[in-house]
């Protein structure tokens, strides 16, 4: 499966997590995606980044707090699941409040499932902690 395949998969699957909000940036192909809160202020959960140099998904592990190291913890988490170093596929600089998964992982519907499966569980966690 390709990368933009997987970029299409990913976007159908966050949007079912929940009302969502979708941001598109208007010079390269990203999708931000913001839970929408009964509560009011919401921060970003998830990018999807298509761009060559990045294609990935990113996950907000800890949104409005990027002095938060839970994203280094989630990071090694997805790695241990998918069985990959990020510091060997991606060269730019890893913000300490967000996990990233390189698409390019995500060639089997296993990958996917297990992607997906971590992934609602952070959404959960983001969204049962608004009150």
């Amino acid at each position: 499966m390709n990368e933009l395949l997987i970029f299409g998969e990913l976007h159908k699957f966050l949007n079912s997590l929940g009302p969502m909000k979708c941001t598109i940036a208007p010079k390269s192909l990203s999708i931000g995606y913001k839970p929408l809160s009964l509560w009011g202020k919401t921060s970003k959960f998830a990018t999807l980044y298509g761009d060559k140099r990045y294609e990935c998904l990113i996950l907000h592990v800890d949104p409005g707090k990027p002095d938060s190291t839970k994203g280094k913890e989630i990071q090694k988490e997805i790695q241990k699941l998918l069985n990959f170093d990020i510091s060997e596929l991606r060269s730019f600089k890893l913000k300490k409040h967000e996990a990233f998964v390189p698409l390019e992982l995500l060639k089997t519907n296993e990958a996917i499932n297990l992607v997906k499966n971590f992934v609602s569980l952070q959404y959960e966690q983001i969204v049962t902690n608004k009150n």
